[in-house]
């Protein structure tokens, strides 16, 4: 993860991974000092969380695979039904 001093950094970077994990960390910063607001920022706080997980998740499918353009045999003795 890149570490960007502000969100405009993170935006003009094009790192989407790193402004929301940015934007998580401001809003958080807020819920916690600003306790009247509570109400508001949680749905925000949930919608940033999801972004970060999906973005983290494509991040890793992304990468090279270990077994991209790998064929394996197949065994049928596999898919025997066990006692026959």
């Amino acid at each position: 993860m890149a570490e960007y001093a502000s969100l405009n950094a993170a935006m003009a970077a094009k790192d989407d991974l790193g402004e929301a994990e940015l934007r998580y960390r401001l809003l958080s910063e807020t819920f916690e000092a600003e306790p009247k607001l509570r109400g508001n920022l949680n749905s925000a706080l949930e919608r940033a969380k999801a972004e970060i997980v999906r973005l983290r998740a494509a991040k890793q499918t992304s990468g090279p695979s270990p077994v991209d353009g790998k064929v394996v045999a197949f065994d049928p003795e596999r898919f025997r039904k066990s006692g026959s």
